[in-house]
């Protein structure tokens, strides 16, 4: 909104501000806010306010809560003063948290001598935000979560504090796997970034409704509702934005040997010969037209914008999700925003007191500011995202785990893969013991072996396993296996086969007194079958060994 130019106009407010510590609660006046600043967005908002509180007459209780760290709860109503008899207008409500707060002043009286010397008013200072904002922000949680939905993993790992509902369905469906990624520090990505990058990466819409101070998880953005004519002689000016336009397609390329795939999007307005080529490699084709849809549905083109700059406080019920019209009263009807309706997206509201002293209209309801109020809409049918900027979860994490058998006696070194229920391809289960002992299911690959050799994990086989969002694999493999190990001194290589201690074939070659040995033994019980190969001599044996 920086191309806007300022226009400022003075109007009364009424407004009010509750401050929340600790079970304790504060009712500012509104004339005692001396400014106000505010930013509105479809997803949240952050605001600053500084009021004066007077101990002339009485003590000033805030004081001795606002300098802890305790959190703080703001809840701040702002209403024009003068509005149309019988008018019903919802005021502009915002319940948030306090992230930074000062006392700007102690006001004494100099040169007169007061019994104590007291403070007679104190100039408070506040910043404050929506609870998403200011609580999700310092909320990095880990998670592991299998056979569940993505709103199960976000119900489990919210946190209190913050109201969130769902509207998508893309929320209810079922996945082997859900992570939940951790990244702390400055340039992690938390709680936050997750949800949003969700909607982004989904193309799905997390909207904050001001009124009811919740948030909505949902597929599409809201339609339903009733436009209102916003009146001409609240409008300074307004001008008309045109976005970029997308000149590009999308490009699907599936990677996958057996059946590679290609598919590109058509956009009309497409420049021939541009597109963004995008490199996957998915074994399921169904897989590839899932991606397909979402990713190039997402990159949508926008409409026109239309800004208006205020010259008197909406005497509407006003702010983010209301629709609105530009026409009739003194509108002319040739304009270009004439019978099209608009969603409001963004508000941008600075107030300052006329008289800033701190006795001024004190402890009144309202006052008269110096007001820049600026809003920015866009069509009502407006398909593109409003999403604040978000830091991408880091993926994949990675975990230890143990592989799962369910072959043989729990002693036995067994090996079993699982059929994937929908595409019928083979998989291990992993045990991840730091989240509970939750089996995923990676893929039953080959790993770091050509095909030709089939070494499959043994049960409770040690492995770093990569978790990403929907799905895992196994990363590497963490120790040796029982008796796979030689000494040193030997400068051994060993192949152990087999299920057990008393069930194998043993093959090494290592080096005695400096010269190389080959030893393949198999052993059954106490039944055992050697051949041995050493300088001169070939040794070929078969026993039964005594207890």
């Amino acid at each position: 909104m920086k191309e806007s130019k300022s226009k400022i106009f003075s109007d009364a407010l009424e407004m009010a501000l509750e401050l929340s510590i600790e079970g304790e609660v504060f009712k500012i006046p509104g004339a005692n806010i001396k400014s106000l600043r505010i930013g509105i967005r479809p997803y949240g908002f952050k605001a600053m306010l500084s009021f004066w509180v007077s101990s002339e007459t009485r003590e000033d209780k805030l004081f001795s809560h606002f300098i802890k760290h305790d959190l703080m709860e703001v809840a701040l109503n702002v209403e024009p003063h003068f509005k149309p008899q019988d008018a019903e207008i919802e005021s502009l409500e915002l319940h948030g948290f306090v992230t930074g707060k000062a006392v700007l002043k102690e006001l004494t009286i100099e040169n007169v001598h007061l019994k104590d010397n007291p403070i007679l008013y104190r100039h408070y200072r506040i910043d404050f935000a929506d609870s998403a904002q200011v609580l999700w922000r310092q909320h990095f949680p880990c998670d592991l979560l299998v056979d569940g939905t993505v709103k199960d993993l976000i119900e489990a790992n919210k946190a209190t504090g913050v109201n969130l509902k769902y509207d998508w369905e893309s929320l209810d469906e079922k996945f082997a796997i859900n992570t939940l990624s951790v990244e702390p520090g400055e340039k992690g990505a938390g709680f936050y970034d997750f949800i949003i990058w969700y909607a982004v990466s989904h193309n799905g819409v997390f909207s904050y409704d001001l009124k009811e101070n919740e948030y909505t998880l949902s597929g599409a953005k809201e339609l339903t509702g009733q436009a209102i004519n916003m009146s001409k002689l609240e409008i300074a000016e307004h001008s008309i934005a045109f976005p970029p336009t997308i000149r590009y397609n999308d490009r699907f390329l599936n990677a996958f040997s057996e059946n590679p795939q290609k598919k590109e999007t058509s956009r009309d307005q497409s420049k021939k010969g541009l597109r963004h080529d995008i490199l996957l490699c998915l074994p399921v084709a169904s897989d590839f037209e899932d991606a397909f849809n979402l990713e190039s549905n997402k990159h949508k083109i926008k409409g026109h914008e239309l800004h208006l700059i205020h010259c008197r406080f909406p005497q509407i019920t006003y702010r983010p999700g209301i629709f609105v019209k530009i026409e009739g009263g003194l509108w002319s009807d040739k304009i270009f925003p004439h019978d099209t309706e608009y969603r409001m997206r963004d508000i941008f509201f600075q107030a300052q007191a006329v008289d800033e002293e701190p006795d001024a209209d004190h402890n009144m309801e309202y006052s008269r500011y110096n007001i820049d109020m600026r809003s920015r809409l866009e069509l009502k049918d407006e398909a593109a995202l409003n999403l604040p900027r978000f830091k991408t979860p880091c993926y994949p994490i990675y975990v230890e785990g143990k592989i799962v058998s369910e072959q043989g006696d729990e002693e036995e070194e067994t090996y079993q893969t699982y059929e994937h229920p929908q595409t019928a391809l083979d998989q291990y289960k992993v045990k991840i013991p730091l989240f509970d002992n939750k089996e995923v299911v990676v893929p039953f690959d080959p790993l770091f072996a050509p095909g030709h050799f089939y070494f499959p994990a043994y049960k409770e086989q040690r492995v770093l396993v990569a978790l990403d969002f929907h799905t895992a694999r196994i990363e590497r493999f963490l120790d040796w296996r029982p008796d796979g190990r030689l000494p040193v001194d030997s400068q051994g290589n060993h192949l152990l086969l087999g299920k057990t201690d008393s069930s194998k074939t043993s093959i090494n070659h290592i080096y005695v007194d400096n010269k190389p040995q080959f030893n393949m033994k198999r052993t059954f019980d106490k039944d055992t079958e050697k051949i041995q190969l050493h300088e001169g001599t070939i040794i070929l044996e078969t026993k039964e060994e005594s207890t």
